[in-house]
């Protein structure tokens, strides 16, 4: 810390839009080099930066430590608010003292829910659910029966946990439903977005890992394990049988194939059609899922290609019209 010891931070604001009582964030080189200029009462910069008369934090990361003091001052104690008389609760079920349950939440039987969750209005809890503690259920959400959820797990609106595996056996020309008999397993601290949808196994479980994100729209198959600390972003489609590794990033409207492996550390870019495994450590795109950099020099030899076309018909038009030529130098006269 420099500056200041007794500055009261009221509010975490963008660098922009604070004024006094604010703390905001430099990390980019454009806002330190004007840290005076802005009037937040207090600036978190890199520990390399020096102090312009304010009052200054000094992290590796600004970023990071912006996040977490706007978590801290935005965040408020957990007030159970009870179980909701317009709710609906079955029976057997074992509910924890502090909880809060909505209106027209519907509860099945023999679920487990702990200490300091929050189910939002409208939700379906099945059967034989167990949602560990500190876990928020926002409105709308729907958890087919036999779901588990692992602690401080967070379910956006409209979120579908546990519906069947699209699995079909064809049969004379049709398709025969194959039962799906398995579950999902959420870990701990996994973020789910509007919309999402997790199919169960056909046996067993699919399993979202300890501490990734999924963003909203995203589709996850039946029988996928994913990694730890994996991030999935907006309308990613995963085919059945997938596994990820930990830490992995799949970027926006990239799709895997079924039965694929891909390691930890890899990095799949937008709109990527994965087709094959995946080594860890990688960095894929394109629709051939080739290594980055190599998709990045095809990419630019496509852009290429009508200026390599016309330049190859020159040729060609070059070397035809040499050959007429010599070909008429060697005719004799006469003949």
């Amino acid at each position: 810390m420099i500056g200041d010891p007794d500055l009261i931070i009221r509010r975490a604001r963008p660098y922009e839009d604070a004024g006094e009582g604010d703390i905001t964030y430099a990390s980019d080189v454009r806002y330190q080099g004007q840290i005076a200029a802005t009037r937040a009462s207090a600036v978190i910069v890199r520990q390399s930066t020096l102090p312009e008369g304010k009052s200054l934090l000094c992290v590796s990361n600004p970023k990071l430590a912006f996040a977490r003091i706007l978590q801290l001052l935005l965040s408020r104690p957990f007030q159970a608010r009870g179980v909701s008389s317009q709710a609906f609760i079955g029976e057997d079920c074992e509910i924890a003292a502090e909880v809060s349950i909505a209106e027209f939440a519907s509860i099945g039987e023999r679920v487990r829910i702990e200490d300091q969750v929050t189910v939002g209005a409208g939700c379906f809890v099945g059967e034989g659910c167990r949602i560990g503690s500190g876990a928020t259920l926002h409105a709308g959400v729907t958890l087919y029966p036999g779901v588990t959820l692992g602690r401080r797990v967070i379910l956006h609106s409209g979120c579908v946990v546990g519906a069947d595996g699209f699995g079909y056996v064809d049969h004379s020309r049709a398709h025969f439903k194959m039962e799906q008999t398995g579950t999902v397993v959420i870990e701990d601290d996994v973020e789910i977005g509007a919309n999402s949808c997790i199919d169960r196994g056909t046996f067993g479980a699919t399993v979202i890992g300890e501490g990734s994100k999924l963003d909203n729209l995203v589709h996850v198959g039946h029988n996928c394990v994913i990694g730890k600390h994996t991030i999935i972003v907006g309308c990613v489609g995963i085919s059945g049988s997938v596994q990820v590794g930990d830490h992995c990033l799949i970027a926006g409207q990239a799709g895997v194939s079924h039965h694929i492996k891909i390691g930890d550390d890899v990095t799949i870019m937008q709109k990527t059609a994965v087709t094959k495994d995946v080594a860890s450590g990688s960095v894929v795109s394109g629709l051939h899922c080739r290594n980055h950099r190599e998709q990045l020099k095809a990419e630019a030899m496509l852009r290429r290609l009508p200026e390599v076309f016309r330049e190859w018909r020159g040729l060609k038009q070059r070397l035809s019209e040499k050959s007429e030529e010599e070909s008429m130098k060697g005719e004799e006269p006469g003949v």
